[in-house]
């Protein structure tokens, strides 16, 4: 029989165990995302948008959340698996670090929008009413393994690495990803995906 100090220890000693797993598992993906080719096709987001809204159905039940398209968003060629995971990962993120009753995430596509390095073209956007991130952030949320200070209350089990993932993708596919945010006020995560 365990005393309870044991048994918290252990706990914790599992809890890192698992950390550890997901970090590794983590960067063996992002050291396969270097690597991979990707593959084009013509794609509509509406549709991606939609099959990733299904296979999140339970999540958004579970969490009061909706996601909607707001703007219309043409078809185009792209790698499409890799606009998949950009999406999933920025409507993930915008359920999570969510405080509020009834969370919303907007996705759209804007024909044009001025980024850090100038004018953009077919800016894709996602849009939620959550936590919203410090300016002071806005660059370092892309680095691999930083996280925001509260993020943990949110999502004990992340490693820091999911839009350093995104950012990755986009750069492979020639596009830029930037962020308008305050806090308390929401995030709009926007971003061009191929040229």
């Amino acid at each position: 029989k365990l005393d309870p100090d044991v048994v918290k220890r252990l706990r914790r000693i599992m809890y890192l165990s698992q950390r550890m797993t997901r970090l590794v598992s983590d960067l063996l993906r992002f050291s396969r995302l270097v690597r991979i080719t990707s593959i084009m096709e013509k794609v509509d987001p509406a549709i991606v948008v939609a099959d990733i809204r299904r296979m999140m159905e339970p999540v958004l039940q579970e969490k009061n959340a909706t996601i909607t398209i707001r703007q219309p968003m043409h078809p185009l060629v792209c790698d499409k698996i890799g606009l998949e995971e950009t999406l999933r990962n920025l409507i993930t993120n915008a359920i999570r670090y969510n405080d509020k009753e009834k969370k919303t995430v907007e996705v759209g596509m804007l024909e044009s929008a001025t980024s850090p390095r100038g004018p953009e073209s077919n800016v894709f956007y996602v849009k939620d009413n959550g936590i919203g991130i410090d300016p002071q952030y806005h660059q370092t949320i892309f680095r691999i393994f930083k996280r925001l200070p509260d993020s943990g209350k949110y999502d004990e089990s992340g490693t820091g690495m999911g839009l350093t993932f995104v950012k990755k993708i986009i750069e492979r596919n020639n596009g830029s990803i930037w962020v308008t945010s305050e806090p308390g006020q929401g995030s709009t995560f926007y971003f061009t995906f191929g040229r």
